[in-house]
């Protein structure tokens, strides 16, 4: 993976981040970890997303959007957060 797609992936992952706090609406009050992966569903084939979120009362959310990072927009949010 080149320097250019390194730096293009974490801009996706930092946006996402940004669209996940909005959404729940606690700003920087939560931890928000994004990873795309392999999806190892058998329905679904190429790249998923999982988000992890922690709140500051260390209650733990966990969601899978089937989607590369890249791809998610703020509806895609609303059906799993």
């Amino acid at each position: 993976m080149s320097i250019r797609d390194k730096a293009l992936l974490l801009w996706h992952i930092q946006r996402v981040k940004g669209l996940v706090r909005a959404h729940i609406g606690a700003g920087t009050q939560c931890l928000v970890f994004v990873q795309e992966t392999i999806c190892t569903d058998p329905g679904c084939e190429g790249p998923a997303t999982e988000l992890r979120i922690v709140t500051i009362g260390f209650q733990e959310i966990r969601a899978t959007v089937h989607k590369g990072v890249s791809e998610i927009v703020d509806a895609d949010l609303a059906g799993v957060l």
